[in-house]
């Protein structure tokens, strides 16, 4: 068997390798039915887009590797750039008179913006290569390219049955990802666990569902309620699903996911369904009285847990330090950054900051901010290209929410993008930033298809 233990931040005797395998079958048979029983035109792309989404980062267990030439390794993530890639290809080989409407007409703003920083990003790959290296800088800019072909992809698809599938495919995910959360936390905390194994208090690991991190888990989750406040018509399969969604987040102990859920239920409540304040505060009260019940129950352990004391007694190992680093150190190099983390700068900081050799090395870790990483990385011009895209992109979706409820899902995860990346790190291909893109494509191929012959700006 390939050696796939640097999958897994523990031992590998604790895996059950059936498990995984099991359920990459039964993650390809529900892609399977679930394209046959579709009208989508894009059959094929439809089920290995189905089938990465059903997955998680359990199908980094599929990655293909060349011998010799790891840096060619076919990781689920670069499939599906190239399937990308293809797509578009085939649109302009078979269907030219189609790809000319879709291309000739203004873009949003916010892809103009996007257009910005990925050239900032490219030079300042660039100007700093004898310092990150040959094969980091293609890595990087290949990345950034691939991200923009996923969404160019799926606004070029403007097909609606295609975009039901992948709605469906993330909300039966997130129910098995729920389902496997629970099962994590309450009697199994290895089961179908890959990657991390992070404390939550006591004995009890956060929880990653079929994800290698607890806020993939949980980021996933909340677009998967945002598909289901967007698909799903029946009232009472909706709070069951969003409930057991929101459990789900909640096991994984990963604060920010926390507030993203509050802020998604909230947007949706008062600016879609136009809840009335006093349900919403009686909602509020409620939860916030069992998580309190939660706590008193289980304050032992919350209170002697690693998590809650790293918490409080480290003043400068935290993000606030790394953040500083950034501000203290980016005038050196304004215009176009560091363009990589294994510079000297870093090492000396982090090594002051976090006293650890593989943070300061960039073999673990990050500086724990998309916005901060735009800044440190590619410079001034680049952080101001990557902010206005993120905040456009928000501000873009907001105008057509009462349009189509459709737009509801763009405009949500739009949001979690947004505030996700005040305290995380999703540049490019991290599996966050692939559900962003493939979902701001979404939106601009539904705006296609309600007004073929209107502008996008």
């Amino acid at each position: 068997m390939t050696d796939l233990s640097h999958y897994f931040a523990f031992n590998t005797d604790q895996v059950h390798w059936h498990h995984f395998y099991i359920y990459l079958a039964l993650g390809s048979i529900i892609a399977y039915y679930l394209v046959v029983k579709s009208d989508s035109k894009y059959k094929v792309e439809m089920f290995f887009l189905s089938f990465y989404l059903l997955t998680g980062n359990i199908n980094d267990l599929l990655t293909l590797k060349v011998p010799g030439l790891s840096f060619f390794e076919i990781q689920p993530e670069r499939f599906l750039f190239i399937i990308s890639l293809f797509f578009i290809l085939r649109k302009a080989l078979f269907s030219r008179q189609e790809l000319a409407l879709n291309f000739d007409r203004k873009v949003p703003w916010f892809q103009v913006a996007l257009y910005g920083y990925v050239i900032m990003l490219i030079i300042s790959e660039i100007v700093n290569i004898t310092e990150i290296g040959m094969k980091d800088a293609i890595k990087t800019i290949l990345d950034s390219i691939a991200f923009l072909v996923i969404i160019i992809a799926f606004k070029l698809m403007a097909d609606r049955p295609s975009y039901n599938i992948i709605g469906k495919s993330i909300i039966i995910g997130a129910v098995i990802s729920s389902l496997v959360s629970l099962v994590q936390f309450s009697i199994d905390p290895y089961f179908l666990r890959i990657g991390d194994n992070r404390e939550a208090f006591g004995a009890f690991l956060r929880s990653n569902g079929i994800f290698s991190t607890e806020y993939f888990n949980s980021y996933y989750l909340i677009v998967a309620i945002a598909w289901t406040f967007a698909s799903v018509k029946k009232d009472v399969w909706k709070t069951i699903l969003i409930t057991l969604f929101s459990i789900g987040v909640l096991s994984s102990f990963q604060r920010m996911s926390w507030l993203v859920l509050a802020l998604t239920l909230a947007t949706y409540l008062i600016l879609i369904r136009k809840v009335a304040l006093e349900k919403m505060v009686v909602c509020v009260l409620s939860g916030l009285a069992v998580l309190l019940c939660v706590s008193i129950f289980y304050y032992q352990d919350i209170m002697n847990s690693t998590l809650v004391k790293q918490r409080l007694s480290e003043p400068v190992d935290s993000r606030k330090g790394y953040y500083t680093m950034v501000l203290d150190n980016i005038g050196k190099k304004p215009l176009f950054g560091y363009g990589g983390l294994k510079n000297e700068v870093y090492y000396e900081n982090l090594l002051r900051i976090t006293k650890d050799r593989d943070r300061a090395a960039a073999v673990t870790g990050d500086l724990h901010s998309g916005y901060f990483s735009a800044l440190f990385l590619y410079g001034v011009p680049a952080f101001v290209f990557f902010t206005l895209f993120v905040v456009l992109s928000v501000l873009y979706y907001a105008r057509f929410l009462n349009y189509d409820l459709y737009f509801v899902v763009p405009f949500l995860v739009s949001i979690l993008y947004m505030i996700g990346n005040l305290t995380n790190t999703f540049l490019f291909l991290k599996y966050i930033s692939i559900l962003f893109a493939i979902h701001i494509g979404i939106g601009m191929g539904i705006k296609r298809i309600k007004q073929p012959s209107a502008g996008y700006v």
